[in-house]
């Protein structure tokens, strides 16, 4: 028997072989795989082709599965608390009282959506820079505002249906920031897992699976309400989801392995790397990187890209000072960098410069902050330090070439 090819789909898809027998002209396809497991592989095939990416595993990132099982946890919760929530808020406007006129009802529906609307504005003119820088953070701060949401909604509605209005508006304000950041750092975890560049494919059948998992999690809500009449009952309910939700969204976001500096990720890989001149892979740093509140490492003064060069006019003040510090500046360096006031280090960009530039300049910046000694200017050895330090991250798996910097829009030209 001669073999032709060997096929196989994806990494982990049948086996076939293309074969033709002693004494035959003709190529037969041959499965490697019993009929009872090829039935069970095209069960698995039509699940996959209707709830995972195309190529899955290969054409995700490996983070993907694991990140999934966490999200479908949270969703699931998430739906179920929503249902309960929804039974609040309309008992709270009075469904099934005769003295409430659907006009009544109508009128707070109306100010309650108008009040989202004009949240998720302003706060997309708020934060709207930040869910790219820390999008891990806002992923679990946009969950843990819908609990709060839902919470208020589920436990103040019914005791308090006269501020019915308010409490709806106040918490829609809040469901609005949850649905602009939640939507927007969805997506920049979902462009983070598209390693193929099919971004809208992953994002098609992750929203298969959420709706598949909500539309279960809702007829398991409508059977709670049926069977539970006592408040106390649902509401302890309520707290053990909320609480099961937030777990889930914590391990989800941690499971994330970013490989794009953003300054906390930065930070935690320059600190190991000035302490022992190694970098630390994507996945030891995005394991310290705090999801919840404040930073795994800090530096002494705080480093703003990208900001005005007046704060340099105003440190250095005469003419004679800022030409002799632009003179004994690297014509080839596309940044400024300077010391404002001992307040802040300020990180001044030229109209060319790129993003591996600006990740150059915060490097300077914190290499400095580590030993000022040394002075601000751009040495010989920090110059050395870093070229190996991107060669080291390059090699770990790190994005050199991209960043998550938050970097302010004013750029210029200087004659060195």
């Amino acid at each position: 028997m001669r073999v032709h090819f060997k096929e196989k789909y994806g990494t982990k898809g049948e086996e076939i072989l293309y074969v033709t027998s002693v004494g035959q002209q003709r190529v037969v396809r041959v499965p490697l795989i019993d009929d009872k497991v090829r039935k069970e592989f095209f069960l698995i095939r039509v699940l996959k082709n209707l709830f995972l990416p195309k190529g899955y595993p290969d054409s995700v990132s490996d983070d993907y599965y694991i990140y999934q099982i966490w999200d479908t946890i949270q969703a699931f919760c998430s739906t179920i608390a929503g249902t309960l929530t929804t039974h609040a808020i309309l008992k709270g406007l009075g469904v099934g009282n005769d003295y409430i006129s659907p006009y009544s009802a109508t009128v707070t529906w109306i100010f309650k959506e108008g009040s989202g609307h004009v949240g998720k504005i302003l706060f997309s003119w708020w934060q709207g820079s930040q869910l790219d820088v820390e999008s891990k953070k806002w992923r679990l701060r946009a969950d843990i505002l819908n609990d709060i949401a839902m919470g208020i909604e589920i436990y103040l509605l019914p005791k308090y249906s006269t501020m019915s209005t308010y409490i709806l508006c106040g918490t829609c304000i809040l469901k609005s920031i949850v649905g602009v950041a939640g939507g927007a750092t969805r997506t920049a975890l979902t462009q983070h897992h598209a390693i193929r560049g099919n971004l809208a494919d992953v994002s098609s059948k992750d929203n298969a699976q959420e709706t598949c998992v909500n539309l279960f999690a809702s007829f398991v809500g409508i059977y709670l309400l049926t069977i539970v009449e006592n408040p106390s009952v649902l509401h302890a309910i309520f707290i053990v989801l909320a609480s099961l939700h937030l777990y889930a969204n914590v391990k989800a976001v941690k499971s994330v392995v970013l490989r794009t500096f953003n300054e906390s990720r930065y930070l935690i890989a320059l600190e190991e790397y000035f302490r022992s001149g190694k970098v630390l892979t994507p996945h030891e740093v995005n394991k310290l990187e705090r999801v919840t509140i404040g930073k795994t490492v800090s530096v002494s003064m705080n480093i703003h890209i990208g900001i005005s060069i007046k704060y340099f006019v105003d440190e250095l003040k005469t003419t004679s000072a800022v030409e002799n510090y632009i003179s004994t500046h690297d014509p080839h360096e596309k940044f400024i960098i300077c010391d404002c006031n001992k307040t802040f280090i300020g990180v001044f960009l030229h109209f060319e410069a790129r993003q591996q530039d600006v990740l150059k300049a915060f490097f300077f910046a914190v290499s400095y902050l580590q030993d000022r000694s040394q002075g601000i200017e751009c040495s010989n050895e920090v110059q050395i330090k870093w070229h190996e330090f991107v060669n080291l991250a390059q090699h770990e798996g790190w994005l050199t070439t991209n960043h998550l910097l938050l970097v302010d829009e004013y750029r210029l030209d200087w004659k060195s």
